[in-house]
């Protein structure tokens, strides 16, 4: 009889290594597929403001809704969308995507969601402006469009928030519930 006692040490030696080894691979291969993302920029301070009536006799003046940045980093308009809710004044929502907003292009072929909530019955430079047509919405810079009065009247006192989110991490930069003044 042969003596087989000094096989089974490396037998099984060879297995943990081989188990190790294949577990490692297998790490690596997950931790390579995923890609790394870069963050959301970081919007310090942001305000807003909705205007029901503005202060010309002009009808573009009245109805609209600027936010203002105020503090962080610049944001670039071609990753964001800005999310319009007015479910409590007019049951409606809608985004306007594809930013930055040509001056020579229909606003709205850039409006999804509820069709009436925002305005795009003239010419942009009218119905939108700031940052919403440029490339990059960065500190001391507003932007703003117009809530259509005919789908949605406000009052004083009503309520719609504005979102702003950066699409490629699904991340809100500027959150703001504007009461109509």
């Amino acid at each position: 009889m042969k003596d087989e006692n000094g096989i089974s040490p490396v037998v099984g030696i060879l297995l943990m290594i081989a188990i190790t080894i294949v577990l490692g691979v297998s790490l690596a291969f997950f931790a390579i597929g995923f890609e790394m993302q870069e963050p959301a920029p970081f919007v310090a301070h942001s305000s807003g403001e909705l205007v029901r009536k503005g202060d010309t006799d002009v009808d573009f003046g009245d109805q609209r809704v600027y936010i203002y940045h105020e503090g962080g980093d610049a944001v670039k308009m071609s990753e964001v969308e800005t999310m319009v809710d007015a479910t409590e004044v007019s049951g409606m929502k809608a985004r306007i995507v594809n930013l930055p907003v040509s001056k020579t292009e229909s606003l709205g072929n850039h409006i999804l969601g509820d069709d009436g909530l925002i305005d795009k019955s003239a010419p942009n430079f009218e119905k939108c402006g700031g940052a919403i047509t440029k490339e990059y919405f960065s500190v001391g810079e507003k932007l703003w469009f117009r809530i259509n009065s005919g789908e949605c009247p406000l009052e004083k006192g009503d309520q719609i928030t504005v979102k702003i989110i950066h699409t490629p991490t699904n991340t809100i930069v500027i959150e703001e519930t504007l009461t109509a003044s």
